[in-house]
């Protein structure tokens, strides 16, 4: 018989997660707020329900999340029809939205308390990797607990890395990755405007960076990166991207830590949705 696990979040990168679960041998036990996908989900096998509490109730060991922002996790988790009104004490609650440390900490504290367990793990990959079940994912939490999650994540991702017990270690990660991403879109963006100047072909300068110093997963990937402003659609890359620079604003407004690249950055790419490119 199938494990049952629960999966709450089914947007650009929790539905084809929850696909792979369902192919790698697991039994999904689903919901979202959206329930118009739900006749595509049942088709491929998941069971869609009409609470979280529901899913819940019906998983055996996990329940993972994948929502927006910390609002909408702490209402999966505490919410009227949330995970902790289900009498399912010791489930695991995995964590797989980006958020930051000091939010996945509290909830860790008022989690256990009640009975339940977290995990931390961010992922990375963008919507193609959680297509193709190569995401990379970030853990963090007890290392037994973290251990008995690791199937799941095999069926999700391709390269899964462990932080340490320090619930909030797994989204340091993800945001410090995320930092260097954004930075790295608005340095190249910069690097081919030069070049443009001296009109230089963009193809073959493009194929220079890749083999030089200057190469990084941007260049490697710039006609898809470039169509993340030139083509920009609410809720999807740029806006996580934007969403993850704010997080580490905030977390170091918290902390007293200073990111200069990060602040100049994250109003470089404020100003690409209204122009539809990075200047």
């Amino acid at each position: 018989m199938s494990e049952k696990i629960g999966f709450i979040g089914l947007g650009e990168m929790g539905l084809p997660m929850a696909i792979n679960l369902q192919k790698s041998g697991y039994q999904v036990y689903a919901y979202d707020i959206n329930q118009s996908i739900y006749e595509m989900l049942r088709q491929k096998g998941i069971i869609c329900c009409d609470s979280i509490t529901e899913v819940a109730e019906y998983s055996d060991r996990a329940v993972i999340s994948i929502v927006r922002n910390e609002q909408q996790t702490e209402g999966v988790i505490f919410g009227e029809q949330g995970i902790s009104s289900a009498d399912k004490q010791g489930l695991s609650i995995i964590i797989m939205s980006t958020l930051d440390p000091s939010t996945i900490s509290l909830l860790a504290k008022k989690v256990e308390k009640m009975g339940f367990q977290l995990v931390d793990a961010p992922v990375s990959g963008a919507k193609s990797g959680a297509e193709s079940a190569t995401l990379t994912i970030m853990t963090a939490g007890k290392e037994e607990v973290v251990q008995s999650c690791n199937p799941y994540f095999q069926a999700m991702g391709n390269n899964i890395f462990y932080f340490g017990n320090r619930l909030g270690a797994a989204q340091a990660a993800k945001l410090a990755n995320n930092l260097i991403l954004a930075i790295n879109m608005v340095g190249c963006t910069e690097g081919l405007r030069f070049a443009q100047k001296y009109n230089l072909p963009l193809d073959e300068f493009l194929s220079l960076l890749s083999v030089s110093t200057g190469s990084s997963w941007v260049v490697q990937n710039w006609n898809a990166v470039k169509k993340w402003w030139e083509n920009y659609e609410p809720n999807t890359t740029l806006d996580i991207v934007y969403k993850d620079l704010f997080a580490i604003i905030n977390e170091c407004s918290k902390t007293h830590f200073s990111l200069p690249l990060g602040g100049l950055t994250f109003h470089i790419l404020m100003d690409a949705w209204d122009k539809g490119t990075i200047s």
